[in-house]
């Protein structure tokens, strides 16, 4: 297991158990997520270490690296995902008007590929050799195995997408930091990630379904994930919700906590925590972000 005695935001050594999380979806195993005292940054600690996490994505409820939709549950998913993508796609025109864009855990590729359709230069990065293959075979797309930005020349992407990834990221720091090198003047980068500071997280608790310890390392809110991309030299833009990560959230948390996918209680929960996220600071169960690079100190 890989122990961190620091924040990896502010460097704080003051760090708070917050819950105990059980890994639901393969090892049943219970890990920890802490909270910085200091700058409020919640992560799984301690978490395995970073040659064994494969291990823990071997789960048929992990279904973003397949086209699955067998029962009511995938088919739902994957409608939602098609819908989805040209809300994303539609972000990225009005984010970067420059046409280099790289998309890191790219997945099965429907996003990259519906990018490369709307006229930008596409690469992917996907360690997933399942996910990998069917965007090459399917959308003839360039997806790298090769996790590491330094494959990258310097400046070569204008633009650079995560969805729902960088929580997933061991490297965070470095990550970022890469982020910078590969990216051209005034490059932007847009972020998905789980929002715990959401009113289905505090409902939820331990059974949140966005917790998924120990495979979601980093545990973000608006303010902690904001603190980290300046750090960086990054300044955000804007930020929006993804209403319908609340449903289905909710609708796996009412599977963990009672057994069943309960859609009632799940769709409920999710429309009063997108509702309570839309007119409060708390935000709603997920969050994109759009960072820009900046050319001085912020």
């Amino acid at each position: 297991m890989t122990l961190l005695d620091k924040c990896p935001v502010c460097s704080g050594g003051k760090l708070a158990p917050k819950l105990d999380c059980i890994d639901h979806s393969t090892s049943k195993e219970t890990f920890i997520i802490v909270s910085c005292e200091t700058c409020d940054f919640a992560f799984t600690n301690p978490r395995p270490k970073d040659d064994s996490l494969g291990e823990y994505y071997k789960s048929d409820m992990y279904i973003s690296h397949t086209n699955d939709t067998k029962g009511l549950f995938n088919w739902m998913y994957q409608t939602v995902r098609k819908y989805a993508i040209g809300t994303k796609v539609n972000l990225l025109k009005k984010t970067s008007q420059k046409k280099n864009h790289l998309d890191i855990g790219c997945g099965t590729g429907e996003f990259l590929n519906a990018c490369q359709e709307a006229g930008y230069n596409t690469k992917g990065i996907e360690p997933s050799e399942i996910a990998r293959k069917q965007a090459i075979i399917n959308f003839n797309l360039s997806v790298s195995e090769n996790t590491n930005l330094d494959q990258f020349k310097k400046g070569e992407f204008d633009s650079i997408s995560m969805w729902h990834v960088l929580e997933h990221i061991p490297n965070l720091n470095k990550t970022i930091k890469g982020f910078s090198q590969i990216l051209s003047e005034n490059g932007k980068v847009i972020i998905a990630v789980p929002n715990h500071k959401s009113w289905d997280a505090n409902h939820y608790k331990e059974f949140w379904a966005a917790w998924d310890a120990p495979i979601h390392l980093w545990h973000f809110s608006k303010d902690s994930i904001e603190k980290l991309f300046n750090k960086h030299n990054f300044k955000l833009k804007k930020s929006k919700p993804m209403l319908f990560d609340s449903f289905y959230v909710a609708l796996l948390s009412e599977e963990f906590k009672t057994g069943k996918k309960k859609f009632i209680n799940g769709f409920a929960i999710g429309l009063i925590s997108n509702i309570v996220g839309i007119f409060t600071k708390r935000g709603c169960s997920s969050t994109i972000y759009v960072f820009e690079k900046q050319n001085k100190v912020i």
